[in-house]
């Protein structure tokens, strides 16, 4: 009785290139991952048409580095996704990141309620990334939008 064992799959991966060769010899061009390592919670209270600030680090895990983008920041509740803000973040070298801050808008036409905010790296889809579906960040706590007081 004969066996012949043979390679379901093989890749190789230079760590200083951005080149990866896989078993049937194509090319595959390494690219960046970013993502939102960290956002700070909004205050438990804003009132609508009022901002407020927020701060993130969006990091390129990947192995390519990635262009110069944006940080986008969401209001997400009661069924609606309200895009608020945004900060732009410099081209980033694999494994590294840009930390800073961005202000949020309320929005006036956005209801009262309960809010998470959400930031997502390469809000413009403008890089192509290794993963498209890592991207967002969730802050731990919620804001309450409340409609301002009438003036005195």
């Amino acid at each position: 009785m004969r066996v012949q064992v043979f390679a379901a799959a093989l890749a190789v991966v230079f760590t200083g290139s951005a080149i990866a060769f896989a078993a049937t010899g194509t090319r595959v061009q390494a690219r960046p991952d970013l993502i939102v390592g960290s956002i700070s919670n909004p205050p438990s209270v804003v009132f609508r048409g009022h901002t407020f600030q927020v701060r993130d680090r969006t990091r390129n895990r990947g192995r390519a580095t990635g262009g110069r983008t944006v940080t986008q920041y969401y209001l997400s509740g009661n069924g609606a996704r309200e895009r608020v803000g945004r900060r732009s973040v410099p081209r980033l070298r694999a494994g590294l990141s840009s930390s800073g801050a961005g202000i949020v808008l309320a929005p006036s036409a956005l209801g009262v309620g309960t809010y998470s905010l959400v930031a997502c790296a390469d809000g413009g889809r403008a890089v192509r990334e290794s993963n498209e579906r890592n991207n967002c960040r969730t802050a731990a706590t919620k804001v309450v939008l409340k409609q301002p007081p009438p003036p005195a």
